[in-house]
């Protein structure tokens, strides 16, 4: 058999063991996994070869939380800059949130959306659809669609994505139990929220105050109602951005009695913190909130132990003009920060070459159980046979400094944090179904490569 493309000499990480071999790939599917000490010349056996020496072949990454701003705010990212920058990260399939203008609640803004990035996307793409206040007649109509996954929040989002209030959360999961989907939350309890809001809101704005207005607990109530819901109804629940490691230990606690919920958290949760990155200002406003040193030291223990399931990115890339708002008020400031283009490399240069995470589990937080929990394994996010041949190399070798001005992303400020950080390993290349579309440095294919992706 002859093979279009054999990646050689890599040490390739699978779903239970990592070894050097090498990958056969034919059209977009992995064709063979062969030992790599066969002592078959690779060059006979394909058209052509990827030499993978010194790099980590690792499954490419799926980004369980995205945010790409389209359709709507066309100064923001788009799925064509977005999908870019994903690339370069390391990750191949992009998962969407809902939270556009129109926000995505009913078929048009499925369709609209979903062909906006058929056109522009350059990795492969999923896209969760709202479960929003008053939409519970279209949810089965975007099941039907192809939506990964349905998102709501406990918390006012805004005019255009109605929250779930208490009575609301209980029947979107009464329902949605039903449909073979995850709901996912973002969780914080609006009492607390509001409440905590008014009081700090007459004082000058920080990253610390912005803590304390949304704090720990604000969270941990949320995600409790969240589970005692979960249990009533039997719907699988995603608990979005974890920040605090006391609503993982409640996730534990619910994971042993049975619950089926999952948790997600960030790059920013585990290598930021109102310490460290005070000096950003609103460019470090993420919601919830950036979390005090040793609350983030404290989540580790729960990545490493399993507890929370994979590794989104919440990359929401916002402009000097949204971080900076007229007036000067930070509490007029969107939260969010651009991560697609970093997170993946920061957290295996942290967590495997720093803190001894084993490549396997990290392939397993980063795409891996992302893919299995949105029914898009066996397709998507693992090295075997008959899967889509989404590929990364990891150069543990190289050293360089982040620096936005050379991203992808549309939002090239350099205000953000990790500017100027250094980091200890990069993405040297990414195939998305067996094609290469980032090369050290480089984007080779055209807008529209990227393709749909719908749960099976």
């Amino acid at each position: 058999m002859k093979f279009d493309l054999i990646i050689s000499n890599g040490l390739t990480v699978m779903e239970t063991e990592t070894g050097y071999m090498d990958i056969g790939i034919c059209g977009e599917k992995i064709a063979a996994i062969l030992p790599g000490d066969s002592g078959r010349n690779p060059r006979e056996l394909a058209d052509r070869v990827m030499d993978a020496s010194g790099c980590y072949v690792m499954p490419g990454g799926v980004d369980t939380h995205t945010h790409f701003f389209e359709p709507g705010a066309d100064y923001r990212e788009d799925f064509y800059y977005g999908t870019m920058a994903a690339a370069s990260g390391g990750f191949t399939t992009v998962m969407e949130m809902p939270n556009s203008n129109p926000a995505v609640t009913d078929p048009h803004s499925f369709l609209l959306k979903k062909g906006l990035a058929e056109k522009k996307a350059v990795v492969d793409f999923a896209l969760w659809a709202g479960a929003v206040a008053g939409n519970e007649k279209e949810r089965e109509q975007l099941k039907a669609l192809g939506c990964a996954a349905f998102k709501g929040f406990t918390l006012d989002a805004g005019p255009s994505f109605p929250w779930l209030d208490t009575e609301g959360q209980m029947e979107a999961m009464s329902q949605i139990s039903g449909m073979n989907r995850v709901l996912g939350f973002h969780a914080e309890d609006p009492a607390v929220v509001q409440g905590l809001r008014r009081r700090y809101s007459s004082q000058p704005w920080s990253l610390e105050l912005h803590e304390k207005a949304r704090p720990y607990y604000g969270e941990l109530a949320a995600i409790q109602q969240i589970i005692l819901f979960a249990k009533e109804t039997g719907c699988p629940v995603h608990i979005c951005h974890l920040s605090i490691p006391e609503g993982a230990e409640l996730i534990r606690q619910a994971k042993a009695e049975g619950v089926d919920i999952t948790a997600e958290s960030c790059s920013h949760y585990f290598l930021l913190n109102t310490e460290n990155a005070s000096q950003f200002g609103t460019y470090g406003l993420i919601q919830p909130p950036l979390r005090n040193r040793e609350r983030m030291e404290r989540l580790w223990e729960y990545l490493f132990d399993g507890t929370i399931d994979y590794l989104g990115t919440d990359h929401a890339p916002y402009t000097e003009q949204d971080k900076e708002p007229e007036g000067g008020s930070g509490w007029d400031a969107p939260g969010g920060a651009p991560s697609i283009d970093t997170a993946l490399p920061l957290m295996f240069d942290e967590a495997v070459l720093k803190r001894g995470m084993s490549p396997v589990q990290f392939a397993r937080l980063s795409a891996t159980n992302g893919a299995k929990r949105f029914s898009l394994y066996p397709r998507k996010g693992s090295i075997h046979i008959g899967a889509d041949a989404d590929l990364i190399l990891i150069d543990p070798s190289v050293t360089w400094e982040i620096d936005r001005k050379r991203s992808f992303s549309k939002t090239k400020n350099t205000r953000f944090p990790y500017q100027g950080r250094i980091v200890n390993c990069g993405v040297a290349a990414t195939l998305v179904r067996g094609k290469v579309v980032y090369d050290h440095g480089k984007i080779v294919v055209q807008p529209g490569y990227g393709k749909f992706q719908r749960p099976w």
